[in-house]
């Protein structure tokens, strides 16, 4: 039968313990010893106390620190998904305690206690829980029911305190206009009406950010998510009026979320864009759609449209209270920061809700197990306390992320420096995210673009001295040019038919790069191309801007010029040039040390260019070449060997690398190469000053 962990007894403070609670108040006496002593060099003590979760969760029923460990676990559960997973893991429940001699790793806290399900070591299967000598703040106990009466009031109260105190979030909104479209509920039939915005005066209304997820749909749920959809046959009928039943669950809940709120009116995207409206042309629109929301919903709890936001938040099944071990150790549960919920959750792995998120003054997330909220001026976590019980967090591990309305307060305070780093933040975070068609690349940031371009406009709304260019900035083109993939991609996966080759858009979705690196401007490199801002009117609209730059295919510069490798320069193995003990990252040409050579790291994409007693030339190709060397894609690369790499000064320390754009014809690539014309491949941003002494100024296009 095995070891007992559900036995009961009465501990010292006259409540239900379980042996299984017992084995983790012995860990802490445990390592009191080992201390003492000073004589274990384990990392950790670990310990099995429960069989499976749901042996748990029966426990959890009469054991005080069972319900707390029970609560721990499911806290970490921000998606349906991750739910239904934590529930069919096979698996004990084990605790575990670091020791305070164990070579104090950074992350290293003596008072936390890790509790986990099974061998699966993803986030949400582990949980942190914190145990101090001394009674902390009281236990957090949240009605389980996400539609009950004080949910409500909660998130409420965060809305009309913002709204009627918050003068900054008031002066984020991007203007009084409404959507084009909206959703009118009515809250006696229940009865749905698509209402022409522009119609209304402005009104208060819900903006949704939620994810189709059809990737992840089955064929049923597909045609669900599809038929949501307005169309020409049906937009009629919509006007006149729909009902509810039949949409996507995720919509539904967040329907009936606007009703709690007090809200009418919603925006969502597949509904309130009517064709035969341009969805390029919407989605530029977007700074406004989400800038001017009353607020916007994030379904943080969903991973596709036909899943429902969770009704039962099994987090708060129980009630708990103070808890103390034996050991007399206090237990808390620690509440998880807003900014892991951002960080892990499936919503912001999408590439269109980047720009959702940062469009709008105030966000309400709904997670599987409580809500949160971020506006400019305050974050809370619902704590069923009107905000008068402070959440207990954790070590803070996510203190690196920009707060979600950041972008904003940029664009409004006009510190045009703090702006532009912003945005390569964001460019770097959106070419890591999913997107489901390539075409959307640059539609699901432009609503970004347009807000960048805020203080460049005048007071006809028109923009002036700036201009975007295929995701690049004319201000800043030069840095913006020196982005950098940490890993080569496949050169077939490159979006040659969505921007040049030249912009970020066209690296691989779910692609790593840096775009914050330094480059110290060279009064040689220039951008030459001409603006087309100046006709006037809505052709200078930041909107028209944003969907006019995103067509540009190629740009004209001038910049000091050379190849890359000299015409004696031979191809060596990349282990005959990098030392067997390289810690720095060293190359060592001592046998080759008055000769040309190159070599090229297969995984990482590096290719090295060295010249007698000079200082090497590393860069960084964008894309990996295949075996043969010979850049021999039928619709990315032609043949082309490694001698014909050129280099482009962009900044004193940084150039591109490029070769020659090979023409295509009827007949497939032509022999001939442009004179011109360049495609870049790849980047350095640490050349050595004597590089480009001797080179001449050209002018080349690249595209």
């Amino acid at each position: 039968m095995g070891y007992d962990f559900c036995k009961l007894r009465k501990n010292h403070d006259a409540l239900h313990e379980c042996n299984g609670c017992q084995v983790i108040g012995s860990m802490f006496e445990k390592r009191r010893d080992i201390e003492s002593k000073r004589s274990n060099n384990s990392r950790a003590l670990k310990a099995v106390f429960h069989k499976n979760l749901e042996e748990l969760r029966i426990c959890a029923n009469k054991c005080a620190t069972c319900r707390v460990l029970y609560r721990a676990i499911w806290l970490r559960q921000i998606t349906k998904e991750e739910a239904d997973r934590l529930q069919s893991l096979p698996g004990h429940i084990w605790a575990q305690l670091p020791l305070w001699q164990s070579g104090l790793a950074s992350d290293f806290n003596p008072d936390l206690l890790t509790v986990g399900v099974g061998d699966t070591l993803e986030a949400h299967t582990i949980a942190e829980i914190s145990c101090m000598r001394q009674q902390g703040i009281p236990p957090v106990n949240l009605h389980a029911e996400r539609t009950h009466s004080a949910v409500n009031a909660e998130v409420n109260g965060w809305l009309r305190i913002c709204h009627e105190t918050h003068t900054e979030c008031r002066n984020l909104g991007r203007s009084r206009r409404n959507p084009n479209n909206l959703i009118f509920i009515n809250p006696t039939s229940g009865m749905l009406r698509l209402v022409e915005g522009s119609k209304l005066v402005h009104v208060p209304y819900v903006a949704l950010s939620y994810t189709w997820g059809l990737e992840l749909a089955t064929e049923d749920e597909k045609a669900n998510i599809k038929a949501a959809a307005t169309k020409e046959n049906n937009s009629h009928q919509r006007r006149e009026g729909f009902p509810m039943a039949g949409l996507p669950e995720t919509i539904l809940d967040a329907i009936r979320l606007t009703l709690s709120l007090g809200l009418r009116y919603i925006w969502i995207d597949d509904i309130c864009i009517v064709p035969p409206t341009d969805w390029n042309e919407e989605a530029s629109r977007m700074d406004e759609v989400y800038g001017n929301s009353y607020v916007t919903l994030a379904t943080c709890s969903s991973m596709k449209a036909t899943e429902q936001i969770p009704y039962f938040r099994e987090a708060w099944r129980y009630k708990t209270g103070a808890c103390r071990l034996y050991s007399g150790h206090w237990l808390a549960n620690v509440d998880m920061p807003l900014n892991e919920i951002r960080l892990r959750s499936t919503l912001f792995t999408r590439a269109w809700t980047l720009q959702e998120e940062r469009l709008t003054p105030r966000m309400l997330y709904v997670c599987g197990q409580r809500m949160y909220w971020s506006c400019s001026i305050s974050q809370h976590t619902e704590t069923g306390q009107n905000g008068k019980l402070p959440p207990l967090h954790g070590p803070d591990r996510f203190a690196w992320m920009r707060h979600p309305q950041s972008f904003l307060r940029a664009c409004r305070r006009q510190d045009l420096a703090a702006l532009h780093e912003q945005w390569l933040e964001l460019v770097k975070a959106y070419v890591k995210r999913n997107i489901f068609r390539s075409s959307d690349r640059f539609p699901a940031i432009s609503g970004l673009a347009v807000q960048y371009l805020g203080p460049f406009t005048d007071e006809n709304e028109e923009v002036r001295g700036q201009e975007y260019l295929a995701g690049l900035w004319r201000h800043t083109f030069a840095q913006d040019l020196s982005w950098s993939v940490q890993a080569p991609g496949a050169p077939e996966r490159r979006l040659d038919s969505v921007a040049p080759t030249w912009s970020w858009a066209s690296i691989p979705v779910c692609s790593d790069i840096a775009t914050q690196n330094m480059v110290e401007p060279t009064s040689d490199f220039a951008l030459l191309e001409n603006s087309r801002l100046g006709s006037g009117g809505d052709l200078d609209k930041a909107s028209k801007v944003v969907t006019r730059g995103a067509e540009i295919k190629s740009v004209m510069v001038r910049g000091r010029f050379r190849r890359l490798l000299a015409k004696a320069s031979t191809e060596r193995e990349w282990s005959s040039i990098v030392p067997r003990h390289n810690a720095k990252g060293e190359f060592d040409f001592s046998s080759c040390i008055s000769e040309f050579i190159h070599a090229q790291n297969p995984s990482t994409g590096q290719l090295v260019a060295y010249e007698p007693h000079k200082q090497e030339v590393v860069t960084q190709l964008d894309y990996l070449l295949p075996e043969k060397r010979h850049w021999n894609s039928p619709d990315i690369f032609s043949g082309i060997d490694l001698k014909e790499l050129a280099c482009l000064q962009i900044g004193r320390s940084s150039m591109l690398l490029l070769r020659q754009y090979r023409t295509r014809g009827d007949y497939g690539y032509q022999d001939e190469y442009s004179s011109s014309k360049y495609q870049r491949v790849g980047i350095c941003n640490s050349v050595h000053d004597s590089f480009f002494v001797a080179a001449p100024l050209e002018t080349v296009v690249l595209v």
